[in-house]
């Protein structure tokens, strides 16, 4: 047990750390040094757990997909245009999550060295699964799922960047009626368009 609470204290200090200096100086010039100074532990502590940044890194950004895959997959995908479904679904536990972690996932977001907005991405054209309908679409199924997935990433980057952050329900609440609107009528604020 005491080893069990050590270890999250550890990862708790860490975390912080690596979201300050990330902050300060980027993942580029970021060193387990300014690490380990930031979160008040030994170099060795770092290295009982972590190869270098780079693992320190990937861990952050898979623990993220893990738990984003597990909402995907306890959660049913939104249906258009039901704004108050009866039970919670996996965009708005999604938005939930993302909100609880925000800090550490825009600076992620934000980084030429993570890849966690392509996971992110793969995952949401995962759940939204294939596009259905006719076969003479004027728009070719691997468009409509990249313009759908990457509308819904760029929402979320936007949304964790901004610097005074809705509430996630105040920020789905947004990209359900964004999903339901025209450009023109995003543009022009007037959805009798």
């Amino acid at each position: 047990m005491e080893t069990s609470t050590k270890r999250l204290e550890t990862e708790v200090k860490l975390q912080r750390a690596f979201i300050k200096v990330m902050t300060r100086v980027g993942f580029e010039r970021l060193t387990v040094q300014l690490l380990t100074r930031e979160a008040q532990i030994n170099r060795g502590t770092f290295y009982l757990h972590y190869v270098d940044k780079f693992d320190l890194l990937a861990h952050y950004e898979n623990e993220i997909v893990a738990q984003i895959r597990t909402i995907f997959s306890q959660y049913p995908k939104p249906v258009l245009g039901i704004m108050a479904e009866p039970m919670p679904n996996a965009f708005e536990r999604l938005f939930a999550y993302l909100y609880r972690q925000r800090t550490l996932v825009a600076i992620l977001f934000q980084s030429p060295a993570s890849q966690l907005d392509q996971q992110v991405k793969q995952l949401i054209m995962e759940v939204l699964g294939p596009v259905t309908g006719q076969p003479d679409r004027e728009v070719p199924t691997d468009f409509a799922q990249e313009l759908v997935a990457q509308g819904v990433l760029d929402y979320v980057v936007y949304w964790l960047g901004q610097p005074a952050i809705l509430s996630p329900a105040e920020a789905y609440a947004l990209f359900t009626r964004t999903r339901q609107l025209s450009p023109q009528q995003l543009m022009h604020g007037t959805a009798n368009d």
